[in-house]
């Protein structure tokens, strides 16, 4: 069975010819020199870091088969990536940098890599852009059609791009957290490169793996599911090496929202090794997923306490970015065609 690459209701393929049984170099810049970065949590696998850009790697650079991601607790605690129905959304991070450089782009084509339900796909329509999405995940692509009323967003592997869009199509192309579950980060970038117009741009987000506090979860971070973790200089030697010209990688500021997010994943991990060990596990551990309070009837309740507990965390946000080298959770890469 081919893997599926995940995440929440993201997906992208990686075909049995991408995948490798060993690292012969660092899948950013090339380099061979490297050291160990911490014991995996799944036999098979080594976690490595490039001596020279201090990519953290995976070797293999395989990811989870479908059993795994069937299993894991980590997609029972996704959010909904879709469109917004009733009520406003708050746009992420990653894409409020990436509308930012989008003003003033009306009738421009975006392809959106990796679109899921898509949430940005309709943000960059309200701005003027003609949309495009792709997504392996047959049930997101069929939501982003409804939601979107398009039908321009289409279940396709990253290794077709270039034989579903031949020739450069393409004025802006976008893939947010994506990258760092393909088993091949140069040939995605280089298959997106193939897609574009000169000079088109590229507009991308990535973990970085140089976060404060620590507080990110580590089996979230680790292979199969994290194959790669970045920093600034690791992502502009990928994408220079796949024929960008690299205007600005920025890290995300600490904010209250992803102290809360990350938290809360340690908190419900917790719980559900303490139910685990007293083998009291069930499936009321699934359905007390992350987002579940927003869902269910009870808003007004579950708003006034999420509000109370943002503010709480605002202000621990304000103290810890004292520190210098808070944040650092996000990468996101501007960059155009060569």
């Amino acid at each position: 069975m081919e893997p599926d690459i995940r995440l929440g209701t993201r997906a992208l393929h990686v075909s049995p010819a991408m995948e490798v049984d060993t690292i012969v170099g660092c899948p950013a810049c090339g380099s061979a020199e490297w050291a160990a970065a911490g014991p995996s949590r799944l036999d098979g696998y080594r976690v490595r870091r490039c001596a020279d850009c201090q990519l953290v790697y995976s070797d293999p650079m395989k990811s989870g088969d479908s059993a795994w991601y069937a299993s894991s607790w980590l997609y029972g605690s996704q959010e909904s990536n879709g469109v917004p129905a009733g009520s406003e959304r708050r746009i992420p991070w990653n894409f409020a940098q990436a509308l930012s450089m989008l003003r003033g782009a009306e009738g421009k084509k975006l392809l959106d890599v990796g679109c899921a339900e898509g949430y940005f796909l309709s943000l960059a329509r309200e701005l003027g852009c003609e949309i495009t999405g792709v997504d392996f995940n047959p049930v997101s692509v069929e939501i982003a059609r409804k939601l979107l009323g398009a039908s321009t967003v289409y279940q396709y592997r990253v290794e077709e791009l270039g034989d579903r869009f031949p020739g450069a199509q393409f004025d802006v192309a976008t893939i947010f957290e994506v990258l760092e579950h393909t088993a091949d980060p140069y040939q995605t970038v280089r298959s997106i490169h193939g897609l574009l117009k000169r000079p088109g741009k590229l507009l991308l987000s990535v973990p970085g793996n140089r976060r404060w506090p620590s507080i990110f979860n580590s089996e979230v971070d680790a292979p199969p599911h994290h194959l790669t973790l970045w920093t600034e200089e690791s992502l502009r030697r990928l994408l220079e090496r796949a024929g960008f010209r690299v205007h600005d990688v920025r890290a995300k500021p600490l904010e209250a929202d992803e102290l809360d997010m990350h938290l809360r994943w340690r908190l419900r991990q917790a719980v559900r090794r303490f139910r685990a060990k007293h083998r009291e596990a069930s499936s009321a551990d699934r359905e007390t997923s992350m987002g579940a309070h927003a869902r269910s009837g009870k808003a007004s309740r579950s708003e006034i306490l999420r509000e109370l507990r943002m503010l709480g965390l605002s202000l621990v946000c304000r103290a810890l970015r004292l520190n210098a080298k808070a944040g650092g959770f996000t990468l996101f890469a501007h960059c155009e065609k060569a």
